[in-house]
């Protein structure tokens, strides 16, 4: 993992070189194993290193291959082998033992800014041409890895660090009311391209942005393809053999090292990751190797087992597990932040996750979690009208029949929804909004689960890419955010994973088959045939309920009165918090609140 900083100006200044020296100390306390800079007239380049992989001793940015081209970023590729096989033909100097960030510079100087189009991976980086003063930019396919951006009069400032902009005078003043409502609601950050602040800009997923002479180019450069050659085998076996090694080169790729942490719930997900790559492991390093799983289970506030599987799992095996209670957490969700964080995301002494990653971070630089599984095991009825349109009326046909064979009806819309689409259209569906909120700050037509642009749902396999939720998630995980020196990776974002999934039939998908049967070999049979089972009831609004919560809650919004102005009615809200009658929903609202006013309070 690297931090990275830049300043890009007509010509740098004293201010310039001491406002990133700033910068690049809040990165160097995390990223801490080596430390790079280079300037010329026009831009300071600044790098920080934190190891993640074994095979990356000589990964120290900035990196040039011809004293005109150079590179910062934070770069993990995963087509490594073909890279360096293809690039190979062209430069002497690429080996097996090459950075990523360094292929990747190679891959620039081969295809220009078309070099995107040639790798995959989680990625964020900034390319400096000396010879044309010419800046490229670009953020990976799923938005692993953040990308921030600022202009400060004439000059444009980047960085994947969020905490490194804290140094900045007057950069974070203003919030983003766009982005603000969109917090109030949901409790995360549903915009691409904003933050929380009206100064700081973020580089959506695959996008790219340059600048030259001033003038700054934010452009998309890939989309999920919308022809797709379907994937038809004749066995099952074919498709679990298919599936089972894109999804261990996946993991493969993500664990060049010998101590690998995993997340551990007990589902499909995790479970099906923490036994992989305990596969890789032995099979790459013997015994030489240390793996360890973390698990969180609740003892009265939800009703749930996640403790029990995660101890079976962990048992077959053969994995040290750490178990977190989550209560133990939860209560200290009206204490005062112990760190500052950029944005209002789930207060970290509130949840055991902020604490693994802590404990984690003690053996390894890489944890492993299982996010992403269910929306690339969610099809998409799209898909069935993309075969149609390419012209594959039969397959559609024979993939709707092997639905129904092997689970006695047929998948997505079913006979009567199909009719009453015929007969009227479905008249757009409005989202509840709590009425303590003001009506001019959240508009009568506001809904914050935008559908994709190209009528995906959200939560679908092509949410992976079209839904704002997973970059956030991603953004207020990455060490630039939480300051803890380990870098957490999601095996299910793989570019060549969803490929393969996108070109299959549904029946594969449903209820996760083809993971299940993938995994029949590696974990206990309790597991493979478990339902999914979400938790039952909202462990934080239970919490909530709690009176001493309760009293802090209504102290500072009573001491907010001015920042929720126009945006919140604070009587009818606090009348509705000692309402005995309260549902989770109102609860989970007034959460969210919460947490704002937690992170307000430690802004400064």
């Amino acid at each position: 993992m690297s931090g990275f900083i830049g300043i890009l100006a007509p010509r740098l200044e004293k201010a310039d070189e001491e406002l990133l020296d700033a910068c690049t100390v809040v990165i160097a306390s995390c990223c801490d194993d080596y430390s790079g800079a280079w300037k010329s007239n026009h831009i300071d380049l600044r790098f920080g290193w934190l190891k993640t992989c074994e095979d990356t001793e000589a990964d120290q940015l900035p990196f040039t291959i011809d004293e005109n081209l150079r590179i910062v970023g934070d770069v993990r590729l995963d087509n490594r082998t073909e890279l360096i096989k293809e690039l190979g033909l062209y430069f002497n100097t690429i080996s097996n033992s090459i950075p990523d960030s360094y292929l990747l510079l190679y891959a620039y100087k081969h295809w220009d800014e078309d070099c995107l189009q040639h790798i995959s991976g989680d990625y964020a980086f900034a390319i400096w041409n000396e010879k044309t003063n010419y800046l490229f930019c670009a953020r990976d396919h799923f938005g692993l890895i953040p990308f921030y951006y600022t202009q400060l009069e004439n000059r444009f400032l980047f960085t994947n660090f969020y905490h490194s902009l804290k140094a900045v005078p007057n950069l974070m003043a203003e919030l983003s009311d766009e982005v603000l409502r969109d917090y109030l609601m949901t409790g995360t950050n549903r915009s691409f391209g904003h933050t929380i602040y009206k100064e700081i800009k973020k580089l959506p997923p695959a996008h790219k942005l340059t600048c030259k002479d001033g003038k700054i180019e934010v452009s998309c450069y890939w989309e999920i393809p919308t022809r797709i050659k379907p994937i038809r085998y004749k066995t099952t076996k074919e498709y679990v053999s298919h599936f089972y090694s894109l999804f261990e080169k996946s993991i493969k790729d993500r664990t060049r090292t010998n101590k690998v942490a995993c997340s551990l719930s007990g589902g499909m997900d995790s479970s099906s990751i923490t036994a992989t790559a305990k596969n890789v492991l032995r099979d790459r390093y013997g015994k030489d190797h240390t793996q360890v799983s973390f698990n969180i289970g609740y003892k009265h506030l939800v009703n749930e087992n996640e403790g029990y599987f995660g101890k079976l799992i962990a048992k077959h095996l053969n994995v040290p597990i750490k178990q977190y209670i989550a209560e133990d957490y939860v209560k200290n969700i009206a204490e005062p932040l112990t760190n500052w964080i950029p944005e209002p995301a789930a207060v970290p002494d509130a949840t055991a996750e902020a604490q693994i990653l802590l404990d984690a971070a003690a053996f390894s630089r890489v944890l492993l979690t299982g996010f992403g599984g269910d929306p690339l095991f969610e099809y998409e009825q799209r898909s069935r009208e993309r075969l149609i349109a390419q012209g594959h009326l039969a397959q559609s046909f024979l993939d709707d029949m092997e639905f129904y064979r092997t689970f006695g009806h047929f998948s997505g819309i079913n006979i009567k929804q199909w009719l009453m689409k015929l007969i009227r259209k479905t008249p757009a569906a409005k989202y509840p909004l709590p009425y303590w909120f003001e009506p001019d700050f959240f508009p009568a037509d506001y809904n914050p689960y935008k559908p994709n642009k190209d009528g995906t749902s959200i939560r679908s396999y092509f949410a992976m890419y079209g839904n704002p939720f997973w970059g956030w998630l991603f953004e207020t995980t990455h060490p630039g955010f939480t300051g803890q020196k380990i870098k957490i990776r999601q095996p299910f974002f793989s570019l060549e994973l969803l490929l393969f999934m996108l070109a299959l039939p549904p029946h594969l998908l449903y209820q996760k088959s083809l993971l299940r049967m993938a995994m029949i070999p590696y974990l206990p049979d309790e597991i493979v045939k478990r339902p999914k089972t979400p938790l039952y009831g909202s462990p934080h609004s239970q919490n909530l309920k709690n009176k001493d919560i309760l009293d802090t809650l209504e102290q500072q919004l009573l001491e907010s009165e001015d920042f929720f102005a126009s945006k919140i009615d604070i009587p009818s809200l606090l009348k509705e918090l000692r309402n005995p009658d309260n549902s989770s929903a109102s609860y989970k609202n007034m959460l969210i609140i919460l947490q704002i006013l937690t992170w307000r309070a430690c802004k400064s």
